[in-house]
């Protein structure tokens, strides 16, 4: 899961303090938006000289492995360099990079001078994270905010956190969950749903009723459909379409029989099976 870092004060080194988090907003769209567009932003609505824009724009261009592009930056010739606030964030951003070596950790990372936060109440480092082939963006953002706590607390305390998108995370993990379905031709299941009791013939809602609190109180996780008198086809094609693997059917015949139809929807076959042995006869199916 590859992630990206860069100091705040690699833009405040060549734009006006005040105007820094208007400038950072804008700079934060280039992931989505050409350079061209964010400079015409930054000139035309923020008010930044252009000349200023184009050195802004010869750094967040910057992006790849975190030393070569340190190392980029922090040569004795490099504007950044010979700035004091950024030298230091090039030098913290180096000892972070130790640390993340160390541990292993440095191989996914990606240094992206073009990463930007609007929010003011960060002090120092700041990072997103994606997933590679999600095309969600980033699933989850921070940064280093030490005088955040102190401004609840009273007392400054240093903190460093992060935030995790859990809607971008759901939505990569329904989008995976749908492509297994589609080279499986599994349908993707919305439901526990493991038996579902259906009946042929009027009049056997209470009897569907009962046979599935029977099925409850074994621990099996059955449902039945809420229509009086339901077509067999509609319970058909709900157990399809739901991927409830089995299907427990009776008519008029199979009550006075004492016995039931286990429909095994993936084997494609049927079984006539006692009432009294139904529910070891799923058990041993479902494997519980």
């Amino acid at each position: 899961m590859p992630g990206a870092c860069v100091s705040n004060a690699a833009v405040a080194a060549v734009a006006a303090a005040a105007a820094a988090a208007a400038l950072f907003s804008a700079i934060d769209k280039l992931d989505k938006e050409p350079w061209e567009a964010v400079r015409a932003e930054m000139v035309n609505e923020k008010g930044l000289p252009a000349e200023v824009a184009d050195t802004i724009g010869q750094f967040v261009v910057l992006k790849g492995q975190p030393r070569e592009v340190l190392a980029t930056l922090a040569a004795a010739d490099h504007p950044l360099a010979q700035h004091p606030h950024s030298a230091a964030a090039l030098a913290e951003l180096s000892m972070l990079f130790d640390f993340l070596e160390a541990m292993g950790a440095l191989g996914p990372i990606s240094f992206d001078l073009s990463l930007a936060r609007g929010l003011d109440y960060y002090t120092g480092v700041i990072y997103e994270a994606v997933l590679e082939g999600g095309n969600v963006g980033s699933i989850a953002a921070g940064g280093r905010y030490d005088k955040l706590v102190g401004m609840f607390s009273g007392k400054d305390v240093p903190a460093v956190g992060v935030s995790i998108g859990i809607e971008r995370v759901f939505t990569i993990l329904e989008g995976q969950k749908r492509k297994q379905a589609e080279d499986s031709g599994v349908a993707i299941r919305a439901t526990e749903t493991q038996v579902l009791v259906a009946s042929i013939g009027n009049g056997m809602q209470v009897k569907r009723m009962g046979l599935c609190s029977k099925l409850w109180a074994a621990g099996i996780k059955a449902e039945f459909g809420f229509k009086p008198n339901p077509k067999m086809g509609d319970q058909l094609g709900h157990a399809l379409e739901q991927g409830i693997p089995y299907i427990v059917l009776f008519g008029d015949d199979e009550l006075k029989s004492g016995v039931v139809k286990v429909k095994d929807m993936a084997a494609k076959t049927e079984e006539t099976v006692g009432v009294d042995k139904l529910i070891d006869a799923l058990r041993t199916r479902l494997k519980m």
